[in-house]
């Protein structure tokens, strides 16, 4: 067994370690957009869509209401801090051709894209035209970062009747104490006419899942809000920070950065609040849709060497066509340099002008599945393996080996093991009882009758 190990470590150290590339750990993006058929409750609610996100992570903000047409007039991003301090400024997007290395971006539907949120990242984004249009439609988003949970996540969940209880021994709780508590922040926020409130901000419904016989499971999430509600009699007369702070926040996700750094007492008492799940039984199962004909017309399959180029055009492609790829289930867009290594200095992965797709110097991370459409019609799927360095050195090596080299490694492993074979004839190998005074002599080797 030393032998063969020894092999191997000859293969592995014989790799360049320059062409060894760190494993990308990618993140889910969470798509936030605002519902066309929303109940407006009051103007200072209405006025931007609350967003907790946590530190790290990745979030869309779509510039159209939910489940619309793609837009394509011209629009622009703004932002604005969250207590408007300041006026607003247009936002200023990564210009690295490869989308990959942009933390800050927007997607071809005029999505705004931010990667790797940070607390700097708080406050108002605004989307509508250069000249103010659709101002009035309010794609407007609040961001609040909020602590990143480590571990498993606690939810309570079940139906309305599960929820009333959870609200009894969770926020409304919390609320009473807000409302008595002699702790000097608690008693200062109620001196100015400030009064606290622990509510579930309801999630839209999910589609009907888990159907059994056109009957299902639906759910919504709500989400640990902090609201506050102003006496303006006593807030006149006072010039509070407090006063001024709550203005401008009518409701703040119980997890947010913001309460620990502004009232960490109530974020202490809100901030381990677990949120509710609510579910409720359903009848309009979507139909299941028997999908005929979704085959490609042409089917092809390479094995490429890691490191190697290929190029494809997808087949009866014309000037006048409109061409598309996407590797797996993700689009590449036309025009833009594309990486599936994130710590890559270069892209790997482009779809020029023209529909045409490079891969360029390819590695295990650009394998898999590309698929190409015109005009939305199913017209070639290809499949891309990459063999790794390692692999194809392994099997050089084998074939320079041989057939004598085969002998000598089968020998070697059978001397170490304790095992004596006995040649009989040409390629032809027979296990044999070890011999008693050949295991008493000492460095006895195999023998060859």
């Amino acid at each position: 067994m030393i032998q063969i190990n020894f092999v191997w470590l000859l293969v592995i150290s014989s790799v360049n370690t320059d062409d060894i590339v760190s494993i990308d750990q990618f993140v889910a993006s969470i798509k936030y957009c605002r519902n066309k058929d929303r109940l407006v409750t009051s103007e200072e609610n209405d006025e931007y869509l609350l967003i907790s996100a946590e530190i790290d992570t990745i979030i869309v903000m779509e510039c159209r209401f939910c489940n619309d047409k793609e837009e394509r007039q011209s629009k622009i991003w703004y932002y604005q801090d969250r207590f408007k301090e300041t006026p607003e400024k247009e936002i200023e997007l990564g210009m690295d051709n490869n989308v990959s290395f942009n933390r800050i971006y927007t997607t071809s539907d005029l999505s705004l894209v931010i990667k790797e949120i940070a607390v700097t990242d708080a406050g108002i984004y605004l989307c509508h035209g250069e000249e103010g249009q659709e101002i009035e439609n309010k794609f407007n988003y609040r961001l609040e970062p909020i602590f990143k949970e480590h571990g498993v996540l606690y939810t309570e969940q079940g139906n309305i009747t599960d929820w009333e209880k959870y609200r009894e021994i969770y926020l409304a709780s919390v609320t009473t104490r807000f409302a008595v508590s002699q702790m000097f922040e608690l008693a200062e926020i109620r001196e100015v006419g400030v009064t606290l409130q622990v509510i579930s901000e309801w999630a839209p419904w999910s589609p009907c899942e888990h159907c059994v016989r056109n009957r299902g499971i639906k759910r919504s999430v709500g989400n640990c809000r902090l609201k506050r509600q102003i006496n303006m009699t006593i807030a006149n007369k006072s010039d509070s920070s407090i006063v001024k702070f709550f203005q401008k926040s009518p409701s703040l996700p119980c997890k947010a950065i913001l309460l620990e750094e502004q009232f960490p007492a109530v974020s202490s008492a809100v901030r381990r609040l677990p949120e509710f799940i609510l579910k409720e039984v359903c009848k309009k199962c979507p139909r299941v849709k028997k999908i005929k004909d979704r085959k490609f017309k042409y089917i092809k399959r390479f094995v490429l060497a890691e490191g190697a180029y290929l190029t494809i055009v997808c087949p009866e492609s014309t000037m006048d066509t409109k061409v598309s790829w996407k590797k797996d289930s993700i689009t590449l867009e036309r025009g833009v340099r594309q990486s599936f290594r994130k710590l890559d200095s270069e892209a790997r992965v482009i779809v020029d002008a023209f529909g045409t797709l490079y891969l360029i110097d390819v590695s295990t991370h650009e394998e898999g599945n590309y698929t190409c459409y015109i005009n939305n019609v199913n017209m070639m799927q290809v499949k891309v393996i990459v063999i790794p360095k390692t692999r194809l050195l392994t099997q050089e090596l084998l074939r320079h080996l041989g057939y004598l080299g085969f002998i000598f490694l089968l020998c070697s492993f059978c001397y170490c093991s304790g095992l004596v074979y006995t040649y009989k004839q040409r390629d032809k190998f027979d296990i044999a009882v070890p011999k008693k005074d050949t295991i008493d002599k000492e460095e006895q080797m195999p023998f060859i009758d």
